[in-house]
């Protein structure tokens, strides 16, 4: 599913009063050895739940801290990466025998969106203070934070190059202006580029098949004007942008043949041919799975099957849904609380 050269953090909306987001359904270059494992995470529960793919009866949870607002993760090989929103840190998974660290940030960092560059160094959002952190998974520490431009929440990275989806939200959470993407050179850790977006309040992204970048824009709530946005990450540029999203799209996962799947509490989950820029099933007729027009967060495995997360009240345990390669359902998972956030790794057994 994913193009050699990127990886990503993909951030989703979770409530009305605070949009907050992250989430990354690829993780990079894969080796190809290994267990293809589903990593969900949980954000009121404060857990991951972590099953092989093939074997999802096998499901366990993984708690990651005391405290925190975690909407965001990405997984590469044996290691996954949770910023904790609120407390200002980075959890780290060992997802072969269950250990967790952390990895502080900046003080008030608002830690969400996390995308890994290689097997030691992912970059972190620091949405309250508009930086963007270096992290070492091998020395557990956080480099000089990188400015970029206001309310970063998702993380992509490209090659060498880190990019960083800013909402540009005003005081009262709401887009004050259009959204920009900083692009960032990984061998200097400066920003060295900047794409000017159509749409409001970028905040999920995902790599067609071809390389292109496809970042959905949730717009403002209640406004119904969620929209996507193209960008060419070898021109750094908007090349395609399509209006229509309805109300407070949040994630967005390929398949191979180029369709997207784009979730939101609203509706649940639209299909978008990025082959003939049309819609599928546009959001107000929109996929619904297993009866429930809610979907909180969308990932595809290897096989091709689609992963919907059905949080509920975020008060009981949520399930994820997986529909097989014809989108008809196949399966049940139960989660945890609130799951928010869905991506695939490869573990080998240690």
């Amino acid at each position: 599913m994913t193009p050699v050269r990127p990886s990503l953090s993909i951030a989703i909306p979770i409530a009305i009063a605070i949009p907050i987001a992250g989430c990354d359904n690829t993780t990079g270059i894969e080796p190809l050895t290994g267990v293809e494992t589903a990593v969900v995470l949980n954000s009121i529960d404060l857990s991951i739940t972590v099953f092989p793919v093939d074997e999802p009866e096998a499901a366990r949870a993984i708690g990651l801290a005391a405290a925190g607002s975690p909407v965001s993760v990405a997984a590469r090989g044996n290691t996954a990466l949770v910023p904790l929103g609120f407390f200002p840190a980075a959890a780290v998974v060992d997802l072969a025998t269950g250990d967790v660290g952390t990895i502080p940030l900046p003080d008030n960092s608002g830690a969400t969106g996390v995308a890994f560059l290689n097997d030691s160094i992912a970059y972190v959002a620091n949405p309250n203070l508009g930086t963007v952190s270096a992290v070492n998974l091998s020395a557990g520490t956080a480099g000089p934070e990188i400015q970029v431009g206001v309310f970063p929440q998702a993380v992509a990275v490209w090659g060498d190059t880190v990019l960083v989806l800013n909402a540009e939200l005003g005081l009262d959470f709401r887009p004050a202006r259009q959204g920009v993407v900083s692009a960032i050179d990984a061998s200097s850790n400066t920003v060295v580029g900047s794409v000017f977006l159509s749409g409001f309040n970028p905040a999920a992204a995902a790599y067609r098949p071809d390389g292109l970048l496809y970042i959905v824009n949730s717009g403002a709530f209640g406004d119904g004007n969620g929209s996507l946005s193209v960008v060419d990450p070898t021109t750094l540029d908007e090349v395609e942008h399509y209006d229509g999203f309805g109300e407070f799209p949040g994630d967005i996962a390929f398949d191979d043949a180029g369709r997207a799947y784009i979730s939101s509490f609203a509706y649940g989950i639209a299909v978008w041919d990025a082959v003939g820029d049309t819609f599928i099933n546009p959001p107000d007729d929109p996929l619904v799975v297993a009866g429930d027009a809610i979907s909180s967060g969308v990932g595809i495995d290897s096989p091709g099957r689609l992963y919907t997360l059905i949080p509920g009240d975020c008060i009981a345990p949520g399930i994820a849904i997986r529909l097989d390669t014809q989108l008809a359902f196949d399966r049940e998972i139960d989660v945890g609380v609130c799951p928010i956030a869905v991506t695939f790794t490869r573990v080998e057994d240690q």
